[in-house]
């Protein structure tokens, strides 16, 4: 990750560039065995909306639709955040979540 000139890190680029998604891709592997339905929505993806509207501390009706759908995202951050999955990633990135900012 880069630097400002203050030396603190810059926000985290989105997309999630492919030396930062190596670092956590390791927590995000699901069963890919299908079980009917709708094909699972892309962790990376999933990820870079988490991304944005933490960086952004948006609310999560202001995702673009660049990112899957809403409610996926935000599912599968309820569910990654239990699971202590997105904590981890975020050590691993880096990335600082403000108290202020909107709970993924």
């Amino acid at each position: 990750m880069s630097h400002r000139e203050d030396g603190a890190p810059d926000a985290i680029p989105i997309p999630l560039p492919d030396e930062d998604w190596a670092k956590v891709e390791h927590l995000f592997r699901e069963d890919s065995r299908s079980r009917g339905g709708r094909p699972k929505a892309n962790p990376r993806a999933i990820l870079n909306a988490i991304l944005w509207i933490t960086s952004r501390h948006e609310s999560w009706n202001h995702l673009p639709a660049t990112f899957p759908p809403i409610q996926t995202c935000y599912i599968r951050s309820l569910k990654w955040r239990k699971s202590g999955q997105l904590g981890e990633a975020f050590a691993l990135l880096g990335v600082v979540p403000d108290s202020d900012s909107p709970r993924p």
